[in-house]
């Protein structure tokens, strides 16, 4: 079982783009990283939605302010793709406060802090090559949220190329040798979503 589901608002079939082939199931569309299971249920979220739930912890525990979803059995006969989910971030206000509040609920420790201007991040990983929870302090931020997340994949030049215009050009990532392509507003996904090489 992977230990990181996240749910999803919109539509399903627009995600190829990102190199996921959502499956149908009765709980919804469901596809399959390494690390990671995204789901899309059947009764559709507005776009823009994203939840977060953690094999072990509670449905509606408390990540400051963030209310963790539940955790679903998934069916048998779901395919897994290559590629995962790198990290999924959340914005806030404070920090300390809300890395915290991670290491409580999920029981993964805060591993680094990094510091760019006037801007604070916080890296926790779940579980072994698990998915980063990256924490993002800024100061126009007035409460904790999920914001977005980043795949990793093996066919990021096929899917930048595919997508066109749709992504921006691929530039260097922070991590040294990595290139990452953002995914524009307008290809519908409904979440900030980037591409990034392995």
């Amino acid at each position: 079982m992977k230990p990181v589901q996240l749910t999803i608002g919109g539509s399903p079939s627009l995600w190829g783009l990102a190199g996921l082939s959502p499956q149908g199931f009765p709980v919804g569309s469901l596809a399959s990283t390494s690390n990671a299971t995204l789901i899309w249920p059947s009764e559709e979220l507005l776009p823009g939605a994203l939840e977060i739930a953690f094999d072990g912890v509670q449905s509606g525990a408390d990540l400051d302010g963030i209310e963790c979803a539940e955790f679903i059995s998934i069916p048998d006969g779901l395919e897994s793709s290559d590629s995962l989910i790198d990290h999924v971030v959340l914005m806030t206000d404070n920090l300390d406060r809300t890395c915290e509040a991670v290491t409580e609920v999920t029981g993964c420790p805060l591993k680094r802090v990094r510091e760019v201007g006037e801007i604070r991040q916080g890296f926790h990983r779940v579980g072994e090559n698990g998915v980063i929870l990256e924490v993002v302090e800024r100061a126009d931020i007035s409460r904790t949220s999920l914001w977005g997340l980043v795949i990793a994949t093996p066919s990021f030049d096929h899917l930048v190329h595919a997508a066109g215009e749709l992504v921006s050009e691929p530039k260097d990532a922070v991590q040294p040798g990595r290139r990452i392509s953002t995914v524009k507003a307008r290809a519908g996904l409904g979440i900030p979503v980037a591409l990034m090489t392995p």
